[in-house]
């Protein structure tokens, strides 16, 4: 009657507690009121490293004991859990709570202990400074620590990965120079209006979405929206690069291994979907992915199940696929290169984003976003955008697209010492150079273009346009003729 109401305190407290050591002091308490304990040791066991790490302390452990990393060396494939000889382990037998004393060498008391093993699997050991009659006692503990030992490791786990997500989270928002991932998206009420409308309609859903668009176009802010505006938002987001993963590594790297699965894998090891599961998958560039993990991909999107590299158990996972690439899948189908049917699962509902030179009204609006941005974090304070450097930002053609377009702002604000945007060689747009190396004065540089734009009759774009004979692109162009008043039509059929 004694030990089943022990039993019971012992679970109770581990159901209250999530720290090991707040546990293992309540544990010891109970167990002091039934017997005589001393003090107490619980050591988790690292099999990669075959060792015991102390976790947790109560009391006061003689000195031999206070190690906080204990080596166990294996003799006849016994596990020496005290690393005095007391096996507890034996493999290919089942593992219970069993507890034996000893009187080691250089103690001035006795010692109890027990193996704390979870679902046959050897987790740690319990050591406790107490008589052989305290075994009873400390058998009813050795289940109850082994799942306060287990809980302890997954909050630890947890934690690495909400540290590693954070750190993730901070990365992203420095590449877009914004505060929130939750910050509205710039130019959706304008360039991105028809976009930001598609995500609306798709997001409350979970049909895999393909984002397609060119390099920098923003790809990822819009797969972000989608998943901050689906029922998932509270789950993970996690963006896999795809063009970026080795070819030999890419099954692993998505869907995980088993432990000695092949050279290196040491360990088991989840993949990006299990880590995403309640949330959203963004598959960037997936237009990269080799043949063999496009199969693998397809059969997780017709069942929701994987199975990792090296093992035969099949897994199932709830994520929600958004794919991207800004390659012609036209062109990869017809080469080969993609299946057509993995090409109908992702592509089931496609967003077309457009270029930044397609949406040049957008352009203030992100020059201002990025120019505070860089001020702020730069040099502490926001940097003022004038017209000048405004007009130049609009009529660049940004093939690098709004990647670009943060980039050059940057280092416009580094060129400018943080005082201004020194925009012109920041895109490697300086004046005109003379052929004896000077700048074109503004009046040479009105009489060479007037010159053009007589040449081509007016014309600005075009192979025999004003543009290309002055080797400047059409926008820049228009740029400098509205900022000498010049009007180009007046050129038009002249001789």
């Amino acid at each position: 009657m004694i030990y089943r109401a022990l039993s019971a305190g012992l679970w109770r407290e581990v159901a209250r507690h999530g720290d090991i050591a707040e546990t293992s002091a309540a544990l010891l308490a109970l167990l002091r009121a039934v017997s005589p304990v001393d003090w107490l040791l619980v050591r988790s066991w690292d099999a990669e490293r075959s060792r015991l790490d102390t976790v947790a302390q109560v009391g006061d452990p003689p000195a031999a004991e206070r190690r906080t990393s204990l080596p166990t060396p294996r003799r006849e494939g016994l596990l020496a859990w005290a690393g005095r000889g007391v096996a507890e382990s034996w493999p290919g037998r089942e593992v219970t709570g069993i507890a034996r004393s000893c009187a080691p060498e250089g103690l001035s008391g006795p010692l109890v202990g027990g193996p704390l093993v979870e679902d046959g699997v050897l987790v740690g050991v319990i050591v406790a400074g107490a008589p052989p009659e305290t075994l009873p006692a400390l058998h009813e503990a050795i289940e109850p620590f082994a799942v306060a030992l287990r809980n302890d490791a997954r909050r630890h786990e947890l934690a690495a990965l909400r540290e590693a997500a954070e750190q993730d989270r901070s990365a992203l928002l420095s590449r877009l120079a914004r505060q929130d991932v939750s910050d509205a998206v710039v130019g959706a009420e304008r360039g991105l209006r028809e976009v930001m409308a598609r995500v609306a309609q798709v997001a409350p859903t979970d049909a895999p979405v393909l984002i397609l668009g060119e390099t920098g176009a923003g790809k990822e802010v819009v797969a972000r929206a989608i998943h901050a505006q689906s029922r998932r938002e509270r789950g993970p987001f996690l963006r896999v690069n795809c063009g970026a993963i080795p070819t030999e590594l890419v099954d692993s790297e998505l869907f995980g291994h088993e432990k000695g699965s092949f050279t290196g894998a040491i360990s088991q090891r989840k993949g990006w979907f299990e880590r995403a599961d309640g949330g959203t998958l963004f598959l960037d560039e997936v237009g990269e992915l080799p043949a063999a993990a496009q199969v693998r991909l397809l059969r997780v999107l017709q069942d929701g199940t994987f199975q990792r590299v090296g093992g035969q158990e099949s897994h199932t996972v709830d994520v929600r696929i958004v794919a991207a690439t800004h390659r012609d899948m036209a062109g990869l189908m017809r080469d080969g290169r993609f299946r057509q049917d993995l090409w109908y699962r992702v592509s089931v509902f496609p967003i077309q984003l457009p270029a930044l030179r397609e949406r040049r009204g957008d352009i203030p609006a992100l020059a201002r976003h990025f120019a505070e941005r860089a001020g702020v974090r730069l040099f502490g304070r926001s940097i003022p955008l004038g017209a000048d450097e405004m007009e130049q930002l609009v009529a660049y053609d940004w093939p690098g697209n709004v990647r670009e377009l943060a980039a050059v702002i940057e280092r416009a604000a580094i060129l400018g010492n943080g005082q201004r945007l020194s925009i012109g060689p920041a895109l490697g747009v300086g004046p005109r150079m003379s052929g004896g190396g000077g700048a074109t004065a503004p009046g040479d540089e009105r009489s060479e273009i007037e010159a053009a734009l007589r040449t081509s009759r007016g014309r600005i774009e075009g192979p025999f346009g004003a543009a290309a004979a002055l080797g400047v692109n059409p926008h820049t162009l228009r740029s400098r003729l509205r900022r000498l008043g010049i009007d180009w039509s007046a050129f038009r059929g002249g001789g």
